[in-house]
């Protein structure tokens, strides 16, 4: 994480209408939190201040600017339409402690307001920034504290906002056959009568030719783009019978991948390489009624006004094969890094005598001084490119100088070469080619090739141009291309060899002269079926699919039709680039797919909500390297040489308005996107979002929320994630707030740098555990979080929680970065790993800065527990907002810079978490209601909990039967952090101390519990917290109370001098010490008392405590993990996920204590296999003897995986009497049994007594087997 300190500004909002203007009163109180970091016994500074509505948008200064949104009347679309006054200002000087955090004095001073009217989902906003610190007339810095914003309507007529995008509501390919081919050059194609009979095309005749040409679309809405598929005319040649048949061709005109365009300013022609494909695609048909064929334009009857003999020649050298940070739609070619001096032939050669030659270069260097680089043509020097220096040691800074120069040079004669000299300063220098261009005038003469040629002189109003063209032969064409839609044959003359026409030069006008010989050849694609996308009906969601994943595609599709009742389309992005970008890929066909559906919309009830991209995608989007994973095409921005400027992101698909586009305006549709590359991927990320639908997923862990903090930059992220805590902490009080702030744990110094043990195993336990939310603030980058690596790879790896899967949100540098094709980043891992992790993600994928961070994540926890009023199909009955919709609605309040596009949403844009929809009270405490309950709940007493269920609206839910878990906590305390890196201490609030934590049923809505207090409470008096969740099976409640008073001891308790007793297991109950198991099982440890455990954690070594001897010993405490069985307090369980055990013997000893804090103790013993191979053990069946029936029972190490089992049963001859297949889906445990045989053979009847052998095999479900064999007997 980039860290630049930030200013929050807490707001009181006052709105005020009159008939003339919409006045908006806003009222600042500015507050200051500190922090320090001490460095060499300097203390530095750190604090910030801080405001719900900031934003950091300017990166220079990094002071907060005022940021929002206000609703304003559709008919304005432009701010010439409105007045705005921003008045009865009023500012403070800043105190010294303030100063402290302001930077750029200078930049400061030149910010103003800036407006501008923007829309969302076809609601008009004026977007207002308003700085709020200035340079007063006396030098002063003072910062805002109140304002009014005065907006009104003026007579100013309604500015047109065309759209761009045609309206046509079928497409070419819903009908007839059609057959896709290709090419790699522009130019004169042929395709002979025989080629398109074996394209399997009838009627070829009647063949057209259909395709848009070569060149990408823009990234900006206000462009005109093609709108499905228009005929380029051909010519059929038939031959001297007249029919088309053997030996007779077509032939037409296509654009290939490098086009060119001619900038009228500088007279000079640019070429374009077609990011996104290398090979252009064409459509043929024969099924098309009404087809276009080349047509002659003649000479005029006015005489010609110019001529020429020589034409613009153009030659462009683009590698394209090196991106230098991975990150930016830029690509460079050659290193200058051992060959300093390189060469490029441009083959041109018949230069106009008195001519010059126009050369353009784009160059780049990576030196910490000053470089240069000597242009030659034909060793001739025609100038001088000088770079400047970068900072290399600075991941912040450019990571190459880059810079575009054009010169203009007398033609020489012979061969056009240019040389290129890179000046190395340095030998770490480096230096990369980006482009050549040259622009040449040659002779216009044939040579036996296609021959492109245009005269930039020859365009002019009035103008007739007589092109003289030499050295052609009879059977020469020319084609005016000028339009490929409208290409048209050109009349001429001849005369000794040459070739004369004559046409108004206007415009500029481009040809092509060829003989038919000479034309290319095309490359078959294939049969293209049917499709019509321009057809299609409005839907809540789109799922735009790589084809190779369409059926886990739609099989999620199905899911939210079934469960959601949304309407949802599934297409694939072959057809969408079909309709859209004429078959080549590009990432804007997408976009403008999806502008269709939101151009036609007449309101938010047929408006597209959701976009899901299923299928990874890469920095790399046009390259066929093995492992790329560009299924998807992503939007990388134009900014290619700053890590912290460049960035890659998914809201470019849903920026849909006219005056949109490339990262510009507000999004209108939520965009989530699963990064997955293949089908087991996409299985797994699919089996997620099955699993959270269901109603297993359903647990208290729905209410659990975990806020991480990183401990650097004097405290910041910690005092963040803490001020993100306590906001929910008080404005969602239903949620449990778990925080894990590093500096509260112990540092341990290792030979590979710091690091936080017990920090991982915090995040590693809660996640394990459960939680609806985990949000971490601070440093990171692909592979871990935070400098000391808190959480890695094989972290997320050893996760176990694939029924608890929480979304997490992570502010910090490029955790999630999914476009890099050689690594999977740890954030792609949480939702791409099988047996746990997360739902999805809201994270990161390039470098960001820590202010407009918290902007992001402050405004995201104001919107994903917001209710909203209005129903409609994309939200539950109790109004809450679908993934797609929070993040939509997040980044749009979150300014305009360019930070908030680094955060993506890998996941299910139309997923809901797992909200309540009932609410729970508590009525009574041990028989006095709850208002007005005046009694303490002391120590060694028994308190008997009475609550219901209720609607929102506070209604009795009179059906509700289920299950309440109920938890009590202790008082909240505060915790002091350690300065474990030499910084002044921290200090916030925690309540996790656990008094009681258990279930009781629900019945007809209503509820009882009873619970123990255990003697380690905290004696003081004050309040505790009552969390409560409730699940009948498919919805679920939640309440709390935090009025109820804790404190004291119960002065005359029942007596108990006994200690619980103690059963463990691993996985499940089956399990028996000395059994084998994974390296990753999960603990249970059953308790039984008459008087509760213990698990407050408040008594010194009162802790229920795991043991566990592998290879070293570690204690596990377990409080946090113990929950009482459904209506009793007397007995209940913890369970723990282990991780990482050692391959081996291994021992596990808890230690438990009562709520009168007697103890005991158990332990058992077992060996762990490697799970990398299937282990069986402990093979048997009993009874064994057996007479009449028997069961068959065994061991594994390969827990919560599908296991097909064979079981064959031979006679003592060897004979195969009888074979028992049995699977077992997601085995939880280590062991298998009771599987039951009946002592019958294959064909039901009795076998006799003796001894017989039997074969057990196993196979799991990715193919791992192992077998084992042993004996019985049978008696009679």
């Amino acid at each position: 994480m980039i860290d630049k300190y930030k200013l929050i500004i807490l707001i009181s909002v006052f709105i005020s209408l009159n008939i003339n203007a919409q006045n908006f009163q806003r009222n600042i109180n500015w507050n200051f939190q500190q922090g320090s970091n001490k460095n060499q016994n300097h203390t530095i500074d750190c604090g910030y201040l801080f405001f719900e509505n900031a934003v950091f948008d300017d990166p220079e200064t990094m002071t907060p600017s005022y940021f929002e949104l206000f609703p304003i009347s559709s008919s304005i679309n432009s701010t010439e339409q409105i007045k705005i006054v921003i008045e009865d200002s009023q500012y403070s000087k800043l105190t010294d402690l303030e100063l402290k955090k302001i930077k750029s004095v200078k930049k400061i001073g030149l910010l103003k307001p800036y407006f501008s009217i923007q829309q969302s989902r076809k609601q008009n906003f004026l977007t207002a920034t308003i700085p709020t610190i200035r340079v007063n007339s006396k030098g002063e810095i003072e910062k805002l504290l109140s304002f009014t914003l005065s907006i009104e309507e003026n007579n100013h007529p309604k500015s047109q906002n065309i759209s761009k995008l045609s309206a046509k509501t079928s497409s070419v390919l819903s009908n007839g056959k059609w057959v896709k081919i290709k090419i790699v050059t522009t130019g004169i194609y042929k395709i002979t009568y025989s080629e398109l009979v074996s394209y399997g095309l009838s009627n070829v005749e009647n063949v057209s030719v259909w395709g848009n040409g070569g060149s990408k679309l823009s990234y900006m809405n206000n462009v005109s783009s093609p709108d499905d598929l228009e005929q380029i005319p051909i010519i059929i040649e038939k031959g001297t019978d007249g029919i088309f048949n053997q030996g007779d061709y077509i032939l037409f005109y296509a654009e290939g991948p490098l086009t060119w365009k001619y900038e009228e300013a500088n007279n000079f022609f640019m070429h374009e390489i077609h990011p996104y494909s290398k090979e252009i695609n064409y459509f043929l048909t024969t099924d098309y009624t009404s087809t276009k064929r080349i047509t002659e334009i003649t000479s005029p009857l006015s005489p010609s006004t110019y001529q020429t003999n020589y034409y613009d020649e153009l030659v462009a050298f683009e590698k394209n094969d090196t991106n230098l940070i991975k990150s930016g739609r830029d690509w460079y070619g050659e290193s200058f890094d051992i060959y300093t001096t390189q060469n490029f032939n441009t083959n041109l050669n018949n230069q106009e005598p008195g001519s010059s030659v126009k050369i353009r270069t784009r160059l780049s260097a990576r030196s910490s001084s000053t470089s240069s680089y000597n242009i030659l043509l034909n060793n001739i020097s025609i100038g001088n490119l000088q770079l400047s220096g970068v900072n290399v040691g600075d991941e912040q800074s450019d990571f190459i100088s880059v810079k575009q120069q054009d010169f203009t040079t007398p033609a020489p004669t012979g061969n056009l070469t240019v040389t290129l000299t890179y000046n190395k300063p340095s030998p770490a220098a480096n230096g990369w080619l980006d482009y050549i261009t040259v622009n040449s005038r040659q002779l216009l003469k044939y040579q036996g090739n296609q021959l492109i040629f245009r005269d930039s002189k020859s365009k002019g109003v009035g103008n007739i141009t007589q092109f003289n063209i030499q050295n052609t032969p009879n059977t020469l064409r020319i084609w005016d291309i000028s339009n490929i839609h409208f290409p048209r044959s050109v009349v001429y003359s001849t005369s000794s060899g040459n070739t004369i026409f004559t046409l108004p030069t206007d415009s500029l006008r481009q040809f092509i002269a060829f003989e038919d010989n000479k034309a290319y050849s095309v490359s078959l694609v294939g049969d293209v079926p049917n499709q019509n996308l321009h057809g299609s009906s409005y839907s809540d969601m789109v799922i735009v699919v790589h084809p190779s994943l369409l059926d886990q595609a739609s099989e999620l599709a199905e899911i939210h039709r079934t469960n959601d009742g949304l309407s949802v389309q599934v297409v694939t992005t072959d057809q969408i680039y079909n309709e859209f970008s004429s078959g080549n890929r590009d990432v804007s066909a997408i976009r403008n797919f999806m502008r269709m559906f939101y151009k036609r919309s007449t309101g938010s009830g047929d408006m597209p909500r959701y976009l899901l991209l299923f299928g990874d995608g890469s920095y790399d989007n046009i390259s066929d390297k093995k492992g790329n994973t560009n299924l998807i095409p992503t939007y990388q921005s134009s900014e290619s040489i700053n890590k912290t400027s460049s960035f890659v992101t998914d809201d470019f698909f849903g920026l849909l308005d006219d005056n949109e586009g490339e990262a510009i305006g507000l999004l209108d549709i939520g965009i989530g996107r699963f990064p997955v590359f293949n089908a087991e991927q996409a299985n797994v990320v699919l089996s997620k979002i099955k699993q959270y639908n269901s109603q297993s997923s359903l647990g208290d862990w729905n209410d659990q929320l975990c806020f991480i903090g990183d401990d650097e930059d004097g405290n910041i992220h910690m005092t963040d994630a803490n001020t993100l805590a306590d906001y929910v902490k008080v404005n969602h009080a239903i949620y449990n707030v778990q925080k894990i702030f590093f500096d509260a744990y112990h540092q341990e110094s290792t030979p590979t740098g710091d690091r936080y043990p017990d920090v991982t195993l915090a995040i590693n336990n809660r996640v394990n555990s459960g939680a609806l939310i985990v949000n971490y603030t601070g440093h990171g980058n692909e592979q871990w979080l935070a400098h000391e690596k808190v959480l890695m790879l094989d972290d997320v790896r050893s996760w176990r929680n694939f029924q608890k899967l929480p979304l997490f949100v992570t502010a910090t540098c490029e955790f999630s970065r999914f476009d890099d094709y050689n690594l999977i980043s740890t954030g792609e891992s949480i939702l791409l790993t099988p047996n746990g992790g997360g739902i999805g993600l809201l994270s990161t994928t390039r470098l960001v800065y820590s202010s407009p961070n918290f902007t992001l994540n402050y405004n995201f926890f104001q919107t994903v527990f917001s209710e909203i009023s209005k129903k409609s199909v994309s939200l539950t009955s109790d109004n809450h907002y679908r993934l797609g919709d929070i993040v939509r609605i997040t980044k749009n309040i979150s300014g305009t810079g360019n930070n908030k596009r680094n955060f993506m949403l890998l996941g299910d844009p139309a997923l809901m978490l797992k909200y309540p929809t009932y609410d729970i009270a508590i009525t009574s405490i041990n028989k006095s209601p709850i208002a007005t309950l005046s009694d303490t709940l002391k120590a060694l007493s028994k308190v008997k909990i009475e609550g219901k269920i209720t609607n929102h609206n506070t209604t009795e839910a009179a059906n509700f039967n289920g299950i309440t878990s109920l938890t009590l906590y202790d008082k909240e305390k505060t915790i002091k952090t350690l300065s474990n890196d030499g910084g002044l201490p921290m200090e916030f609030n925690v309540r996790d101390n656990i008094i009681y934590r258990g279930n009781a049923t629900v019945k007809n809505g209503v509820f009882s519990i009873n619970c123990f207090i255990p003697k380690d409470i905290n004696y003081h008096v004050g309040t505790g917290r009552i969390s409560l969740f409730a699940t009948n099976g498919s919805e679920a409640g939640a309440g709390y109370n935090q009025t109820i008073l804790i404190g004291g001891i119960n002065s005359n308790p029942s007596s108990d001098d006994k200690g619980p007793t103690i059963n463990i297991f691993l996985n499940d109950s089956k399990f028996v010490s000395g059994g084998i198991s994974g390296s990753n099982p999960k603990l249970i440890v059953e308790l039984i008392d008459s008087s509760g455990i213990n698990t407050t954690g408040t008594g010194i070594g009162h802790d229920l405590i795991a043991t566990v001897y592998s290879n070293d010993e570690k204690n596990i405490i377990l409080n946090d993990y113990y929950k009482a069985d459904n209506d009793s307090y007397k007995r209940g369980k913890a369970e723990f996920q282990l991780t990482n055990l050692n391959i081996g013997s291994n021992k596990i000893k808890v230690k438990a204590w009562d709520s009168y804090n007697n103890s005991s103790e158990n332990e058992i013993s077992f060996l762990v296999a490697n799970d990398d191979k299937l282990s069986i053990s402990h093979l048997l069946n009993y009874p064994n003897p057996f007479t009449d029936n028997t069961a068959f029972y065994f061991e594994h190490n390969q827990p919560f995986t599908d296991l097909n089992i064979l079981i064959q049963i031979y006679s003592p001859s060897g004979k195969l009497v009888k074979t028992i297949h049995h699977q077992e889906s997601t085995a939880s445990g280590f062991r298998i049994g009771p599987i039951q045989w009946d002592g019958k053979d294959d064909f039901g009847s009795r076998i006799g007594r003796g001894v017989y052998f039997y074969r057990l095999r196993v196979i799991t479900s990715n193919g791992k087997s192992a077998e084992q064999q042993q004996k019985m007997v049978l008696l009679k």
